[in-house]
This record gives structure tokens, C-alpha cells and sequence, in this order.
């Protein structure tokens, strides 16, 4: 009872016929997994949000009775779906991670494919963004090519031709890419927190 666990672990190095080595590893086999597990519950809720999240665009824009608004609706219910795809895809990936014969690579696997996932969700939304927006933009400029900026939006003081609406999409992107850099990092920051000390924790026992 006395002996530290940084004690128990040094001996389960040293003397490889220990039996606290066995009991130290489930340990931390335990540990880790359950971890994982409930990161990925975590990550399976916030994809399957985005299957109602669709409907509900679809259905706000049919409430809206704008001009062919359930095209306008499938616009915004596609990114909703494609996200969804891509969030089921790479839950599928994270499972796919062999658990091998240490627990300590395991994780570091996880959260080496975790961070690509984040990169990787952060260019997709921002791109889904412009994608949404743009044929919006072109909408709106065919419809009212002979009007100013300032008779669409109803400013007076804006007498801009209406070609420049398109100037509106890379400072769409550009607070797009803000918002869910903001977004991203609140996140993730509970999770890669998880793990980290977790792996942490191995490396300095094993230090």
C-alpha cells in the first residue's frame, strides 16, 4: 500500500517477471480505452446532429415562401449532409486504429488522426461556406443586375454597381474562417486535454 505508482511502474521496468507489470498495463489499457470510447460517443452526437440540423434548413427556407425556395433549402441541407458523411467516415477511421500491443501508441495514434480530422473539418466547413454562399451571390446578381448595392440591401448611401456582391464572399470566408477557428479550438480543447495528460502521464512513468 505504501509504494507510489511511479514506484510500481519503475519496478514493473526493471524486473520484467514482475507481476505488477501485467496488473499496471490493464491499468492503463482500461484507462485509454474507456477514454476513446467516449470521445467517440461524443463525436457520433455531433455528427448525427447534423442529420435534424439539415431537415430544419430545409424546412426554414419552405417557411421563408421565397422564390424557389426548396431549392434553396436542398442548398442549405447538402453541406449538413456532406458533413455528415464525412463525420461517419471518419468515425469509422478512428475505429479502424489497431490497438496493437501498447496502449501508449494507441493514443498517440488517436490523437495524431484526431488532428488531422480537425484540420481537415475546419477547411471543409469554411469551403462549404463560399459553396453556399456563391450561387446565393449569383442569384441575387442576376436578378437585380441594373440595381446598386445600396438599392438591394435598401442603404441609400451605398451606390456600388451590383457586381461588386461578390466582393462579399471572400470577407464571408474570411469570417467564416474566424468564426470556426474560434469554434474549432473551444472544442477540441477538452478533448486533446483528455488525451494529452493521459500520454503525459505514460511518458513521465516511463521516463
Amino acid at each position: 500500500m505504501s509504494q507510489t505508482l511511479e514506484k510500481i511502474w519503475e519496478d514493473g521496468f526493471l524486473n520484467e517477471k514482475s507481476s505488477l507489470t501485467p496488473k499496471l498495463n490493464d491499468f492503463y489499457n482500461r484507462k485509454s480505452t474507456l477514454l476513446i470510447n467516449k470521445l467517440l460517443r461524443s463525436f457520433k452526437v455531433e455528427v448525427w446532429i447534423l442529420i435534424p440540423l439539415a431537415f430544419a434548413q430545409f424546412f426554414f427556407n419552405l417557411l421563408l415562401d421565397n422564390d424557389n425556395s426548396a431549392f434553396w433549402g436542398v442548398m442549405c441541407a447538402l453541406p449538413c449532409l456532406l458533413w455528415f458523411y464525412v463525420g461517419i467516415k471518419q468515425i469509422k477511421s478512428l475505429k479502424m486504429i489497431s490497438y496493437g500491443d501498447s496502449c501508449y501508441d494507441y493514443l498517440v495514434a488517436v490523437r495524431k488522426k484526431l488532428y488531422e480530422i480537425t484540420s481537415f473539418n475546419k477547411n471543409l466547413a469554411i469551403s462549404s461556406v463560399a459553396i453556399i454562399f456563391f450561387p446565393m451571390l449569383l442569384y441575387t446578381y442576376f436578378n437585380n443586375q441594373s440595381k446598386t448595392i445600396g438599392e438591394i440591401f435598401g442603404i441609400d448611401a451605398l451606390n456600388w454597381p451590383s457586381l461588386t456582391l461578390f466582393l462579399l464572399l471572400p470577407m464571408i470566408a474570411l469570417l467564416a474562417l474566424a468564426i470556426f477557428e474560434i469554434g474549432f479550438k473551444q472544442t477540441n480543447y477538452s478533448r486533446d486535454k483528455k488525451i494529452n495528460f493521459l500520454i503525459k502521464e505514460m511518458e513521465a512513468l516511463r521516463s
